[in-house]
């Protein structure tokens, strides 16, 4: 069974993981769905429980776009990875177990966005083609575990460390092993070199992620909160009311995202912030 050596450099980016096995075939992606000076000790559970019984990597992802360009490249860079197990449960705003998911399936668009993902920006500027359309072929299965958004049983299946180490167990095996409604076996090696990239332009332009354009007036964050619902619904995707004011000024989200503006009880509160931020047409 063929297996290589991870070059210097790997893993290429750094994150919230812990490098195991390098010659192991498979990977932990344990979603992160909350603030990241908060982890669960249900999530950490999770993150050991893969290290311990061998992946190469085990980490937390948390964003569908920086985040899932760092993933990539970690991945990409060692080619004795050819499974992901994804598990943890879903993060509401971001979405990105569903982006990867979408990812793996569909692909990204000409606009660089991972088709029929729901997150809100799921974009992958950072990456090349090339890297995308490796990491799609050397990845050949993702061992979806990931539980719904808010579960708190242990005992499901993307929360129980157990069932987790044997997802992992099973892609060692050398010969097929059924696990779940997967047929899983090491299988070697990706047939080519490793590729190593790194994530080189870190969003310095985050309003292009959203597909918009440059802020016409820079305003103040606190000034665009004042008008908004400030009820913290998430239904924009975002987590607070003020999270989605930082994005708005920077052009990343537009006020229609949000569903409450879009009634005519706000009506004057979007036509301000459209004014206020440039952006009427938009």
């Amino acid at each position: 069974m063929r297996k290589v050596a991870p070059p210097d450099g790997y893993p290429p980016e750094k994150g919230r993981y812990a490098r195991g096995n390098d010659f192991s075939p498979v990977a932990v992606c344990v979603i992160l769905d909350t603030f990241d000076f908060t982890i669960p000790s249900e999530l950490e559970e999770l993150l050991m429980a893969g290290l311990d019984t061998g992946a190469a990597l085990s980490g937390m992802l948390q964003t569908e776009n920086i985040g899932m360009e760092k993933m990539i490249c970690n991945i990409v860079a060692n080619p004795n990875i050819r499974y992901i197990v994804l598990c943890g449960r879903e993060a509401s705003g971001h979405l990105p177990g569903q982006s990867l998911l979408c990812l793996m399936e569909k692909g990204v668009d000409e606009k660089r966005r991972i088709v029929e993902s729901n997150a809100p920006t799921p974009f992958l500027f950072n990456l090349s083609d090339e890297a995308i359309e490796r990491f799609r072929k050397q990845i050949v299965a993702v061992v979806n575990l990931l539980c719904e958004a808010g579960e708190t049983d242990r005992s499901a299946l993307g929360l129980d460390p157990e069932v987790v180490g044997k997802a992992v167990w099973s892609c060692f095996q050398e010969e097929p092993v059924q696990f779940k409604r997967y047929t899983l076996y090491d299988m070697g090696a990706y047939p080519e070199p490793p590729l190593v990239q790194k994530v080189v332009w870190k969003a310095s332009k985050p309003w292009e992620l959203a597909g918009t354009h440059k802020p016409q007036k820079q305003v103040s964050a606190l000034v665009v909160y004042k008008l908004l619902p400030g009820t913290n619904c998430r239904d924009c995707g975002e987590k607070t009311c003020r999270a989605f004011a930082s994005k708005l000024v920077q052009w990343m989200r537009l006020p229609k995202d949000c569903p409450h503006l879009l009634k005519p009880d706000f009506a004057e509160e979007r036509s301000a912030l459209e004014s206020l931020l440039g952006m009427q047409g938009e």
